[in-house]
């Protein structure tokens, strides 16, 4: 795939898709490989493919950052916990499990309750990640713990703002951000992808159109 036709929309909308329950790619794999890019076209193009492929990476390396910068203030380690939820919300997999999580738990206490916010969640669509030269397919809104993701964000984000507030642990958040931004960003540039971060693209196409296929499979046969 060439990832310097891929536009930052596109990336975006492929991040926001990408499933981030999976496991970071292996150490070995992830700290290795480095050289210095050509241009700056190899360079965007370089950084785009890593960010999409060791996306689960970068977030480890940002949550341990803030978490080692706010280690001794619980305030904000909680603050911290908090902003990455909400960063975390962004992406479609990951709001849809929570919710899925958050509708089961509610189930074993009030089942009719559970059934009745259930059918009123939004749904969320099969997954889709950018295909060769094409766009990502947007996805739609849905709910996190029952309240509207922009919702949820928001308030999260402002709980956020508070804890760190309380804990006036304002140099320490700004260490945990340019360590944990720094890092990934350092490492996106002199990474040079391999040929899995090349194909991840096509790979989570072929995946994403096979489970179409087998949800309607599933929705046939059942109206059968």
């Amino acid at each position: 795939m060439e990832w310097s036709n891929v536009t930052g929309q596109e990336l975006w909308d492929a991040l926001r898709e990408v499933e981030l329950v999976r496991r970071p790619r292996p150490a070995l794999e992830f700290f290795t490989g480095f050289s210095i890019p050509k241009n700056q076209t190899k360079w965007t193009s370089r950084l785009k493919c890593n960010v999409y492929y060791y996306i689960n990476n970068y977030l480890l390396l940002l949550a341990l950052a803030l978490g080692g910068f706010m280690a001794r203030r619980p305030l904000g380690l909680v603050g911290a916990a908090v902003a990455l939820c909400a960063l975390l919300s962004l992406n479609d997999p990951f709001a849809a499990a929570v919710n899925d999580a958050s509708v089961r738990g509610l189930r074993r206490v009030y089942p009719t309750a559970a059934n009745a916010l259930r059918g009123s969640l939004g749904a969320y669509p099969s997954q889709g990640t950018l295909g060769v030269g094409g766009p990502a397919r947007r996805s739609s809104g849905g709910k996190v713990l029952f309240l509207r993701r922009p919702l949820f964000i928001l308030l999260a984000a402002a709980a956020a703002l508070c804890l760190w507030w309380r804990s006036s642990a304002w140099l320490r958040l700004a260490g945990g951000l340019l360590l944990g931004v720094g890092l990934p960003l350092l490492h996106a540039t002199l990474r040079s992808p391999n040929l899995k971060a090349r194909l991840a693209s096509p790979q989570g196409e072929f995946r994403a159109v096979w489970r179409g296929y087998q949800a309607d499979t599933l929705r046939h046969d059942f109206t059968l």
